[in-house]
């Protein structure tokens, strides 16, 4: 008999997060999740059941003063807890890079292309339709 996969819906229910925050958390490795078909992401009962009692054990060890604050929803409001800030440490940092202003005449062309050869099409038919 085969197992029972969980969706990420019952994911975020089960580790009290938002669906985007379950995607975001697969994306950069923190859940194993499985895909299938291709599309559905679908999770281990008993994997998930081991990350929630990960985060039991760090809310437990957690001084009262340092948990987080919540809001109506039973979301943090401005605390980060202990896992929140273990996955911003393991983030990796965004990379800033400055354009020069001939990268940015090359990428302005080549994203609007189509928008320039079609304004250029329609000046000449028009020209030729109204030119005396």
């Amino acid at each position: 008999m085969s197992e029972k996969l969980l969706s990420i819906k019952e994911v975020a229910d089960q580790l009290k997060v938002s669906e985007e925050e379950v995607k975001r958390l697969v994306d950069i490795g923190e859940i194993p999740a499985y895909r299938i078909g291709g599309t559905f992401l679908r999770f281990r009962k008993e994997q998930i059941d081991a990350i929630r009692t990960e985060i039991d054990d760090v809310e437990e060890k957690e001084p009262e003063h340092a948990k987080p604050v919540l809001d109506v929803r039973g979301k943090p409001t401005h605390h980060m807890t202990e896992l929140e800030r273990e996955i911003k440490k393991r983030e990796p940092a965004t990379k800033q890079y400055d354009y020069s202003f001939f990268e940015k005449i090359k990428d302005f062309f080549y994203f609007n292309d189509f928008y320039i050869i079609s304004f250029t099409i329609i000046g000449v038919l028009l020209f030729l339709i109204f030119r005396k």
